[in-house]
């Protein structure tokens, strides 16, 4: 072996740091811990605003019952009120779901949950390869709460979509 190649490999020892793995490695999962973590912000952000549009659909929902309610007092009076309410009911309930948070704890996660929380729970090791299996992890559980709020969303709206056109052509067929 020449002494070229020895400086090579030694500097590729060097570069590789603890892990003893290649540079090119390293680089590879420093660029794949970039990406998920730019995944990660960019859940984040999607999630925040799927709490906007929910909490402003919490808001205007009951201001779309009140002149159902209305109606219903005036010429629906046969209709049952339960049945009227209902299907905004259900979609009010399914906003709120949209908006609980549901952060589960896993076993691949890192972070300590406890009420007891001591300073030897927070130990950290550097170590790229175990930094990029938790950024991953944190993508896989936000992309399964965005899908949830999403889901959740879409159903609410939906029946309020649904609801309010029946309602208006029943009041229409009834007549006001």
């Amino acid at each position: 072996m020449s002494n070229a190649d020895a400086l090579t490999n030694a500097g590729r020892r060097e570069v590789a740091g603890s892990s003893g793995a290649p540079a090119n490695s390293v680089e590879r999962i420093q660029r794949e811990t970039k990406h998920f973590r730019d995944l990660s912000a960019a859940y984040t952000d999607s999630i925040r605003a799927s709490d906007f549009k929910a909490n402003i659909a919490l808001l205007f929902l009951p201001l779309l019952m009140v002149p159902i309610l209305e109606a219903h007092e005036k010429s629906l009076a046969h209709i049952p009120l339960w049945g009227i309410l209902a299907p905004f009911l259900i979609a009010y309930f399914f906003l709120i779901l949209a908006i609980f948070p549901r952060y589960r704890k896993s076993d691949k996660s890192a972070f300590h949950l406890s009420r007891k929380a001591a300073p030897h729970h927070f130990t950290y090791v550097h170590d790229d390869a175990v930094e990029l299996e938790e950024v991953r992890h944190r993508v896989a559980l936000l992309s399964q709460i965005l899908w949830w709020k999403t889901l959740y969303i879409r159903v609410g709206l939906g029946i309020c979509l649904i609801a309010l056109p029946v309602f208006g052509v029943a009041l229409g067929f009834f007549g006001i």
